[in-house]
């Protein structure tokens, strides 16, 4: 009898968990637009078109349950979504994505604070009429310094990067997606070098200074109140918080030795003299 019991229970727990929701199929993008038919015209204009191979249920799993019952509750909506799961259905098709690239996966942001997938049935969707690149939600810059207030506060300093009417002007330093990556000092670096090339060598006479924190030692990248976005003015104190042990001819007191630069033009470095001089 407690066999019976058991084979029983065992049955219906099979059907309770395989029997009882039919495994949901894919039926194609035409069936999701027969209901959702505002956001068709909406989808195209992105990269994320039928039109362009990307089918709805791509994103949003396969939808033969929802179009029998149009519950959210049968299919992967992403506004129920945490930020993990969002991350793990992008990165499906976006490979090029790993959490522990960027301090944006790591502290929780997910992939749809930044951006849009511009496809919606609010009425509001008539205004948007082109996506912007990356379908950021606005220009990056605008996005960035919503969040990195302090970096928006250097760029209003007397001495800084140009960004204003430069749409996507963070980007063209950073990724959002490898930031972690960018943190280190030769990789910022080299980001320096694709701008400044004169700046970055090889020499071979290598200022020290470059070598350890990167351009960043010197220069503060964002804005600064100083002339060259330098961390210290006059240049002469930038250089003595390194160089203790001038030589004694060096009187500071004499106009003659107030800028460093005047004799070391070569700053970042010289293939001619250990000096910097040229």
């Amino acid at each position: 009898m407690k066999k019976m019991v058991m084979v029983t229970i065992f049955i219906l727990f099979v059907f309770y968990c395989f029997g009882s929701t039919p495994k949901p199929k894919r039926v194609g993008s035409d069936t999701c637009t027969m209901c959702h038919d505002t956001i068709e015209s909406q989808i195209d204009k992105t990269p994320h078109s039928p039109k362009k191979g990307v089918q709805c249920e791509d994103c949003h799993g396969p939808g033969s349950v929802h179009a029998d019952d149009p519950s959210p509750k049968n299919i992967f909506s992403f506004k129920e979504k945490s930020p993990k799961s969002i991350f793990e259905k992008c990165k499906k098709c976006h490979k090029g994505m790993h959490k522990s690239w960027s301090s944006h996966f790591l502290s929780g942001e997910s992939c749809l604070n930044c951006h849009d997938m511009w496809h919606s049935e609010e009425e509001n969707i008539k205004d948007k009429s082109i996506p912007t690149e990356g379908l950021l939600k606005v220009e990056s810059t605008q996005l960035c310094l919503k969040c990195h207030t302090t970096q928006q506060n250097e760029f209003n300093k007397p001495f800084h990067h140009e960004f204003k009417g430069v749409g996507n002007s963070c980007i063209q330093c950073h990724n959002p997606h490898k930031s972690r990556k960018e943190l280190r000092p030769r990789k910022m670096s080299k980001k320096c070098a694709s701008c400044h090339p004169d700046m970055s060598g090889p020499f071979i006479y290598v200022h020290l200074g470059t070598q350890y924190e990167g351009c960043i030692e010197c220069h503060k990248p964002h804005g600064s109140t100083n002339p060259n976005l330098l961390t210290r003015s006059p240049t002469r104190f930038l250089c003595l918080s390194c160089h203790v042990d001038t030589p004694s001819f060096h009187d500071l007191s004499n106009p003659k030795y107030e800028n460093c630069t005047s004799c070391h033009s070569a700053i970042h470095g010289s293939n001619v003299s250990s000096k910097f001089f040229e």
